[in-house]
């Protein structure tokens, strides 16, 4: 995976480090050259010296290949405009922003984005988000009984059809997002490596989803 990341203080630089001794590609993105002492000497990735804003220094950090993109600048307005050029302009599959400001998060996800508030920020936390998704529902129907959630698609289940993934009564794909665009999609439609799928889920069987998306779909 290419992983580019806007901002390299605390956060950014420990995800940067985390992601780079896993192996992954990671160009990060920060107007201080001096950042650099942030990361560790065995780091193999890029540090770009520029504004996140500036579509150059994105195509410099190798945006128009990355699978995801991380925005934890210290300018919230930097963070919601990167990561909204990330999904609509660059159609990179998986983008998360953080917001200091908790009362902006309503107006990230009003646009559709992940935007994480400060308080809930952390370094496992977004990498598990990109690494294993945790299924939180997005909305709750009823008295919980029912809720909303969203995931990307495993790689196993690239080329599946979305009939193939609804549980009669527990389990239903209701939409599908591919390159920052949202359809609700026909039973035949077939899946791909980067979607991100909605479903509707029974609350008795939000465990039975998680284990299905970690490689335990019936064949």
């Amino acid at each position: 995976m290419h992983l580019v990341i806007i901002g390299c203080g605390r956060t950014g630089s420990a995800l940067a480090a985390r992601f780079d001794s896993e192996g992954d590609s990671v160009a990060v993105v920060d107007h201080d050259a001096g950042s650099r002492r942030r990361l560790p000497g065995a780091f193999r990735g890029e540090l770009i010296e520029g504004d996140g804003l500036d579509r150059q220094v994105l195509e410099a950090a190798g945006i128009e290949g990355a699978e995801a993109l991380v925005a934890v600048s210290s300018s919230d307005s930097t963070n919601i405009v990167v990561a909204r050029a990330a999904r609509d302009v660059f159609h990179v599959p998986h983008v998360v922003g953080r917001i200091d400001d908790p009362a902006r998060v309503e107006f990230g996800v009003d646009l559709g984005l992940t935007m994480i508030a400060t308080v809930r920020t952390t370094v496992d936390r977004v990498h598990r988000m990109l690494r294993h998704p945790r299924l939180e529902p997005e909305r709750t129907f009823g008295n919980g009984e029912t809720l909303l959630v969203r995931a990307p698609v495993p790689d196993y289940l690239a080329g599946r059809k979305v009939a193939e993934l609804g549980v009669p009564g527990e389990i239903q794909v209701v939409e599908v997002s591919r390159g920052g665009h949202s359809a609700i999609p026909a039973g035949t439609a077939t899946l791909q490596t980067g979607d991100v799928m909605s479903f509707v889920v029974a609350a008795p069987s939000l465990g039975r989803l998680r284990e299905f998306l970690g490689g335990r779909w019936p064949q």
